[in-house]
């Protein structure tokens, strides 16, 4: 009993409420009341007026706002009682007072109950924690990210000669890890470390920048990335569309040659709706092996020993050369994020400080596949530089793309012929409706309308490239053609298989001219590849 039916019981009358459930859209309460003979002249209608209010308010009971509008009515009823003689002057002002003690009591309860502005504003300073697809940690100023991605790949070999051109194997090709962040809005770093390279054969340092984007006409980016040539190269392996890249792609963006890849210096860059632009300054990054050389003599007549056998976490000598490199990408056509023509451009130039070439060599589009052309040695030159040109659409469920590569070396040791070319062409389609996405110059992750488990069998994918890479006389002569068929099943937006077929073409006029020799006939490999990614 609150201090308001005290009073009221307190003065004599008796106010007996029993309302009766109310059908939707009515208000009707139906009354027993008992008054003192001096409430005879209490206008009903009015005490009626106040049930129906009060029903409908719900009472004190309910959130603070509603309790106010009830506790108004309680106000009209004993103002009613005492205009009506029912009740004295000095008795209103205790009902009066009695009833907004009430008020405040449910309004003071409600409050306690509910998160205060303080509690909001301090929720509102905790990191945001993101898992869909990625580990991202992300406040105010600052965002922290965990990924990485996991390949293993199994490789069979069919020969229809006589030679070794690799052997059926299975192997980690790549199990990268990478903390990425930005700080202060403007600050961009990344540290990516691959912890079973199939290249260096142990852990590697992938990637090691900073970036600041702060300075309106371009981003400044300082340390070890990907150098702007080539869109092959430059989308990630998480994303392409076959196992391997395309065999003139690697060879032109290879370590010994040096034009692209990754490699430490400094790049700046922008990007707009439209375009992009890219272009910096870069060490080369050289590795030997056992068919290089022991010395070579450099520019100053000194002779000089090539480093055997150093990966990408050793250290890199400032005399292995240096070079720059940049690019160009238009998109002419931009109607949406799946229908688009996308052209480049890019040019690199590297400066071989001591003369020194390593032996540069490249895979028909399988890791474990023997090398379709191969210089045999290391050269001595002074300097190359190359040139590539691109094309790719992006139309609904299909997608296609192709890459035109040029390169020479000048002041160059060796007889003959030494310039190198390639190219590409290839096209995929999603049986499943998905298309290829493209950010920024270059294709990125595919989005899985219906993954496996959440209703659907996630997306399948066909595709189909013809690569062609030719080196001249002076620089082994070897030259060959590829054909890859795949087959890429995307469980989900985080995993996905990948199985393709490659064929090599190596018959020229009745003479094999790959680099594994005559009679080494024309090699096919299978290869099947479980990818896990984030």
């Amino acid at each position: 009993m609150n201090d308001t039916e005290k009073h009221l019981r307190g003065n004599g009358s008796q106010i007996i409420l029993k309302p009766s459930p109310l059908p939707q859209g009515t208000c009707h309460t139906r009354t027993s009341m008992k008054i003192n003979p001096r409430m005879t002249q209490v206008n009903r209608k009015a005490i009626i007026r106040f049930m129906c209010g009060l029903a409908l308010a719900g009472g004190l009971a309910m959130p603070v706002s509603q309790a106010y509008e009830a506790n108004g009515a309680m106000l009209e009823l004993i103002k009613i009682l005492r205009d009506k003689g029912s009740i004295t002057a000095q008795e209103y002002e205790l009902l009066r007072n009695a009833a907004l003690a009430d008020a405040e009591k449910a309004g003071a309860e409600t409050t306690a109950a509910a998160p205060g502005a303080e509690v909001n504003a301090a929720a509102k300073t905790l990191p945001r924690i993101t898992t869909k697809g990625k580990l991202e940690f992300k406040d105010k100023e600052h965002k922290f990210r965990i990924g990485g991605r996991g390949q293993h790949d199994v490789t069979l070999v069919g020969n229809d000669g006589a030679s070794d051109v690799g052997s059926s194997e299975q192997q980690f090709r790549r199990a990268r890890i990478y903390l990425s962040g930005t700080s202060w809005q403007h600050w961009d770093w990344k540290l990516q470390f691959d912890l079973e390279d199939a290249d260096d054969s142990g852990m590697s340092i992938e990637d090691a920048y900073i970036k600041y984007r702060g300075w309106k006409p371009a981003s400044i980016t300082i340390g070890q990335r990907k150098a702007p040539f080539s869109l092959n190269e430059l989308t990630s392996s998480k994303y392409i569309t076959f196992i391997e890249r395309a065999t003139p792609a690697t060879l032109f963006t290879s370590e010994s040659i040096g034009i692209g890849g990754r490699a430490p210096g400094i790049t700046l860059a922008r990007a707009g709706k439209n375009h992009t632009l890219a272009g910096g300054f870069y060490l080369m990054r050289q590795r030997g092996d056992a068919a290089d050389s022991d010395t070579f003599t450099d520019s100053a007549g000194d002779r000089v020993a090539v480093e055997l056998g150093t990966d990408s976490v050793s250290e890199r000598k400032i005399d292995d050369g240096w070079g720059f490199t940049g690019r160009a990408t238009w998109l002419p056509i931009n109607q949406s994020t799946n229908r688009l023509v996308h052209l480049g451009a890019a040019f690199g130039f590297k400066h071989y400080a001591n003369k020194t070439v390593n032996r540069f060599r490249v895979r028909p589009g399988v890791s474990e596949g023997a090398r379709i052309v191969d210089s045999d040695t290391a050269i001595a030159a002074n300097g190359f530089w190359g040139v590539g040109l691109e094309a790719a659409s992006i139309w609904g469920p299909f997608a296609a793309s192709a890459e035109y590569y040029h390169g020479d070396f000048d002041d160059i040791g060796n007889a003959g012929d030494t310039d190198m070319e390639g190219f590409y062409v290839q096209g995929s389609y999603f049986l499943t409706g998905e298309s290829r996405r493209y950010k920024q110059g270059a294709f990125t992750s595919v989005k899985v309308k219906a993954p496996l488990g959440s209703g659907g069998w996630g997306a399948w994918e066909v595709g189909l490239r013809y690569s062609s890479t030719e080196l001249g006389d002076g620089i082994g002569g070897d030259s060959g053609e590829v054909l890859t068929a795949a087959l890429n099943w995307y469980v989900n937006n985080n995993m996905m298989f990948k199985l393709n077929y490659v064929k090599t073409l190596c018959d020229n006029g009745g003479l094999d001219t790959c680099d594994w020799g005559i009679n080494a006939g024309d090699p096919e490999y299978l290869s099947f590849r479980t990818q896990v990614f984030f």
